[in-house]
């Protein structure tokens, strides 16, 4: 998908910028990964959207993360990781764990500066790798939009919401 073509769904509304920053980030990104290709990236742009919205903005989870306090699947061992490494970015990074994880991946110390996952560059390079290791790509590639949804969300949450935005990117894009 051209960038023109996922813009025409943007341009002159409140979300422009958001969405232009967004499509470059995850561009690049996914080029860096080695797994760039239009469907790829509409599932991608069609994830970013359904997780934070129109706006296209890395964001925070709304919750306070107590939630994952003493998550030891999460890596949480810590008084405090809860908070410390709720849901940031694009695709919700979650948990000590992962926050060390990516955060080694993609060279940026996570562990002392979570709100870092909250920047555009970091934040697309997070889902990139995720969509890499996870075998996203694949998935889209193969145009399997629920098992993509299920991949990156755990389950079908706000499926339709997924599957009309990338009905809509894969006509624009034809």
């Amino acid at each position: 998908m051209l960038k023109s073509q996922f813009m025409s769904f943007y341009k002159g509304t409140p979300y422009e910028t958001g969405a232009s920053e967004c499509y470059d980030a995850v561009e690049k990104a996914l080029f860096e990964q080695g797994i760039l290709s239009r469907l790829t990236l509409i599932g991608a742009l069609a994830t970013v959207r359904v997780e934070v919205g129109k706006a296209y903005k890395p964001i925070e989870e709304y919750a306070t993360g107590d939630a994952y306090e003493g998550r030891v699947d999460l890596g949480n061992t810590v008084t405090g990781d809860g908070r410390r490494y709720k849901g940031r970015g694009y695709i919700q990074l979650t948990g000590r764990s992962n926050y060390q994880i990516y955060g080694t991946k993609i060279n940026v110390d996570l562990i002392n500066n979570p709100t870092k996952a909250l920047e555009v560059a970091n934040s697309a390079k997070v889902l990139a790798i995720y969509f890499k290791d996870k075998n996203i790509n694949t998935y889209c590639n193969n145009q399997d939009w629920a098992t993509v949804r299920k991949l990156v969300n755990g389950g079908l949450n706000r499926w339709s919401e997924f599957k009309i935005v990338v009905d809509q990117f894969i006509k624009v894009s034809k």
